[in-house]
């Protein structure tokens, strides 16, 4: 049953932090040697901090949901083997997933 909670954690918060990547993309956030925030003229400052907040938030849920999600996994006197491993698998996942889509938005997202 802690597998299954943890699992589900760490998956809200996977569907969450792309949330949060898919609000910085909507910016137009980008790299150019630093992170560059866009000068648009179709859209006011005030929308892109909102869209910038929302996405920092996204990444914040996605932080703290894989940390429970972990926790809890990991809880009690001792955690079976393949309990372990399937908590650590899906924590590695949901990096590798969220690390992926920031890269991706940031190299690709360059107006």
């Amino acid at each position: 049953m802690r597998i299954v909670g943890s699992v589900s954690l760490v998956l809200a918060g996977v569907v969450l932090g792309l949330f949060g990547v898919l609000m910085l993309g909507a910016t137009g956030i980008h790299w150019e040697g630093g992170l560059v925030v866009p000068q648009l003229s179709d859209s006011d400052d005030t929308e892109r901090a909102i869209g910038i907040g929302m996405g920092i938030a996204g990444l914040g849920g996605w932080a703290v949901l894989a940390t429970a999600g972990g926790f809890v996994g990991l809880r009690g006197p001792r955690p079976s083997r393949a309990r372990s491993v399937t908590v650590w698998v899906a924590l590695a996942l949901s990096v590798a997933v969220l690390v992926g889509a920031i890269t991706f938005v940031l190299i690709v997202n360059d107006r």
